[in-house]
């Protein structure tokens, strides 16, 4: 190739390449014209992406922080005004005035009653959040959005408290103050709430109301009433109060059992038959021979329910509806006394353990001595005044298949026996409870120690406790949770009601 067309070849690539970085350098242009307004798209919409987050969070927390304290208050205007003020100040600490250079910003809460037995928190929001690269484009903002809702279902709640002899003193003063706190957790006007206690007798003390805030017939003015001496009689007052769940039949409210204890069941009632032979049993306080051997006892000389006596045909129980047979010291032993016939039911909740009526006791042994139910009683039925089962959960003692008249049956004469028959009908009085599938009752539990005598695994079985044993997943969660000390009690019932809360909602 000649020099002259080689360098004619040399000019037609320059001019090429010199319009090839031409075309580049307005392609360049042309491209940054889109490239740098999605640049700041994204920035600001990721700006925005945050600012929006916090205000959906924001109005989630004040949805349930209002929800949460709907218990200010005796009307649902009074408790909405301060619910919502409470529900605001959790909006503005969780989106703070000026929040990434927001403004304007405006939370609206509203409380509304979305069917009979359930409340619903809606809180809107919107703020003004700044453009920083799309202002090219005319706008210095843009406005952001944000809904939170929290639903909170009405209650109806029986709390059952242990007044008996071992919560005497200052645990029985803690529990009352503790109770008093709990009570004010909840919403007077839409929560239904009511109180039994309970020794060896049982006392419906407040029956359960919507207004148990009225003045002159306070729920708090029932719990500082109570008095505690007495034996424990768990598994009735559990039934007292379930049957007043049930009597209330409303299975769109959260229905619930709180229960309190500070020791293990010691007495239970039931239909007794009486002692119609002369056998060997274990003695006792009153008898020839002492708790720890056994002799011959004689036959009781009670008048029955009926009015006939052992020379009558058709001789054979009291009337159960009032007769309680309780364990005294030591409730963990096979010798010792028993104690009976005491009364079911009392009239108010200031009262000790009472003997029966003297009509019930006519002619009895055990009218002369609480320690002589022995000789009246025959043996422990199969079941209780509810229809429980007295077996179960712990082993009970029986006399032996050769015994002439009570082959096999469950002896009164062992403390241990009526304690353990006493833990196995509060464990089926909660199994029936957990069975009705209507109102579905979900049951907490909280064990005060101190006296050393909680079964933490009965008392996780009755609130059916993941950590239980027996936990039924199939039924819903109750919690158990244990008190160490009195001064434990306060935050022992938070616990529970913000379980109930968190439920609610």
């Amino acid at each position: 190739m000649s020099t002259s067309a080689m360098f004619s070849r040399r000019q037609v690539t320059r001019r090429r390449e010199q319009r090839e970085q031409g075309m580049a350098v307005m392609l360049t242009a042309i491209m940054l014209l889109f490239t740098i307004p999605a640049m700041g798209l994204a920035i600001d919409a990721g700006v925005m992406y945050v600012i929006r987050g916090r205000l959906t969070a924001a109005c989630d927390a004040a949805s349930l922080a209002t929800a949460r304290n709907l218990n200010m208050g005796l009307t649902l205007e009074e408790q909405t005004v301060a619910a919502t003020a409470r529900g605001t100040a959790f909006f503005t600490a969780n989106f703070p005035s000026g929040y990434l250079g927001t403004s304007g910003t405006v939370p609206v809460i509203g409380v509304a009653q979305t069917n009979l037995s359930t409340l619903t928190v809606t809180t809107t929001a919107t703020t003004n959040a700044p453009l920083y690269f799309m202002r090219i484009l005319g706008g210095t903002t843009a406005v952001a959005g944000a809904v939170g809702k929290a639903s909170r279902r009405d209650v109806n709640m029986m709390i059952v408290l242990d007044r008996s002899g071992s919560m005497s003193g200052t645990p029985c003063t803690s529990m009352k103050t503790a109770a008093t706190t709990f009570v004010n957790m909840f919403v007077n006007g839409r929560d239904t709430l009511g109180l039994v206690t309970y020794n060896g007798s049982v006392y419906l003390a407040y029956p359960p109301t919507v207004n148990f805030r009225v003045a002159g017939s306070l729920l708090t003015d029932a719990i500082a009433a109570i008095r505690c001496s007495g034996a424990t009689n768990a598994s009735d007052s559990y039934m007292t109060a379930y049957n007043q769940l049930v009597t209330l039949n409303e299975p769109l409210a959260l229905n619930l059992i709180v229960f309190f204890t500070d020791g293990m069941p010691t007495a239970f009632a039931a239909t007794f038959p009486i002692k119609t032979v002369s056998d060997t049993r274990y003695g006792g306080t009153s008898f020839s021979c002492g708790t720890g051997s056994q002799c011959a006892i004689p036959q009781s000389t009670c008048t029955d329910d009926s009015g006939l006596t052992s020379t009558t045909a058709g001789w054979g129980t009291f009337a159960g509806k009032t007769a309680v047979i309780a364990a005294a010291t030591p409730v963990t032993s096979t010798t010792g006394n028993t104690l009976g016939l005491l009364t079911r039911n009392v009239s108010d909740s200031t009262s000790g353990d009472t003997m029966a009526s003297a009509a019930l006791l006519t002619g009895c042994a055990v009218a002369t001595s609480w320690t002589r139910v022995r000789q009246d009683v025959a043996y422990i039925p199969n079941t209780d005044i509810n229809g429980l089962s007295t077996s179960g959960y712990q082993s009970v003692t029986q006399f032996a298949s050769s015994h002439a008249a009570y082959p096999d049956k469950k002896r009164p004469d062992f403390p241990l026996n009526i304690t353990r028959v006493a833990m196995n009908l509060a464990d089926n009085a909660a199994a029936t409870a957990r069975a009705n599938t209507t109102i579905n009752p979900v049951t907490y539990t909280i064990g005060l120690g101190g006296n050393g005598g909680v079964d933490e695994g009965l008392l996780k079985r009755m609130a059916n406790d993941p950590g239980s044993a027996v936990h039924d997943a199939t039924k819903t969660d109750g919690l158990y949770v244990y008190a160490p000390n009195s001064s434990d009690l306060n935050q022992a019932f938070a616990r529970i009601a913000s379980e109930i809360l968190r439920l609610a909602q």
